[in-house]
């Protein structure tokens, strides 16, 4: 497989990753407030003791932002462009649908601002980080629910990539050697102070493990053996683990990380050599494109609707409407966002060029 620096398998992994946190948070929605009982009534279900969608989902959005700027950074490499460029792109969009959240609150549910004066001001920093979402596991914040957990880490993690890059480009594999050690022991040892899905100190393994796969993935499936063997062995360890639920001896939060790497190499397996790009390959592109917005508005848009909703019994129909309505109003959100920041850089730009 020719070395590049954009791969369409990459953009399959974002969509599908994504896909398994919305149905999941969007299942959750309707158990929670007793509109569906998916367990009891439904043929799909999101979790057994086995697996967890979103838990998967989690790990391939990990693994694809390590992979991408592993990716973007064996080009042209500037540590303080880099803090500038992938802060901004993270922040001004997270800003923005705080406000809209704010505003959703401020005229659907007042009654829930009266909890922010008894936070202290102090917290105030770490919403403005976007962090507020991951420590509100340890104490009160200012948290919207925007972005809530997955950002804090990822803004984390973005902040220690220039080391994480030194290493891998020093020695990959005594890194992904020495990481790994050091995860095996964290999950086996159960000995975490916060939960292991949520922790970005077991979160980091992810995002290494997609740097380390992206540098050595595509030169392996050159060979047509390797590229069958690791198609077929992964397809059959996920219809294994996820389709017949064969019960795996390992932690849960293990299973679903091997779960997340089969599905990985499994989609790069099927990376066809550098033709020109579909129909297809362009709308998965577009959707791609809007994914962090869609990301950061999607459980605002579920939380708000299923809470007009509680109590009242759903047919399967109803839920199929209701799952696209959402969808819809999700991906409407996520492009005024893209269309406001596009507006605000213009604008940044302007007296630059004048």
């Amino acid at each position: 497989m020719e070395s590049k620096t954009k791969y369409l398998s990459m953009n399959h992994l974002r969509v599908l990753a994504f896909c398994f946190i919305i149905v999941y948070h969007f299942m959750v929605e309707l158990e929670q407030k007793g509109n569906y009982n998916f367990l009891e009534r439904g043929w799909v279900y999101y979790t057994n003791g086995n697996f967890h969608i979103a838990i998967i989902g989690v790990s391939l959005f990990f693994m694809i932002s390590g992979a991408g700027l592993m990716l973007s950074s064996t080009r042209k490499w500037d540590v303080k462009d880099f803090y500038k460029r992938r802060f901004t792109k993270l922040l001004i969009p997270f800003y923005i649908v705080e406000i809209f959240s704010l505003i959703a609150s401020f005229v659907l549910k007042p009654e829930w601002l009266g909890y922010f004066p008894s936070v202290s001001k102090s917290k105030l920093l770490l919403n403005l980080l976007g962090m507020d979402g991951y420590f509100e596991q340890f104490f009160p914040t200012f948290s919207l629910h925007v972005g809530e957990w997955f950002l804090g880490a990822l803004i984390m993690l973005y902040g220690v990539f220039p080391i994480f890059r030194f290493c891998m480009e020093k020695n990959r594999y005594v890194t992904i050697i020495v990481t790994t050690i050091y995860y095996i022991i964290m999950v086996f040892s159960d000995g975490l102070f916060a939960s292991p899905w949520t922790n970005v100190f077991i979160k980091a393994y992810d995002f290494l493990l997609g740097m380390f796969l992206i540098l050595e993935l595509p030169k392996l499936m050159d060979k047509k053996v390797f590229r069958l063997v690791a198609g077929i062995v992964s397809a059959i360890i996920i219809i294994l683990g996820i389709v017949l639920k064969i019960q795996l001896p390992t932690p849960m939060t293990f299973n679903n990380l091997v779960y997340a790497t089969m599905i990985f190499v499994c989609f790069f397996s099927l990376e066809k050599p550098q033709t020109k790009a579909t129909f297809y390959d362009g709308v998965i592109d577009r959707i791609c494109q809007i994914s962090y917005e869609v990301f950061l508005v999607h459980h605002i848009v579920i939380y708000y609707i299923g809470d007009n909703l509680e109590g009242q019994l759903l047919g399967l129909r109803q839920i199929g409407a209701l799952f696209i309505t959402e969808l819809f109003i999700m991906v409407a959100m996520a492009m005024l966002v893209k269309t406001i920041v596009a507006a605000l850089n213009i604008k940044i730009k302007k007296p630059q060029g004048g």
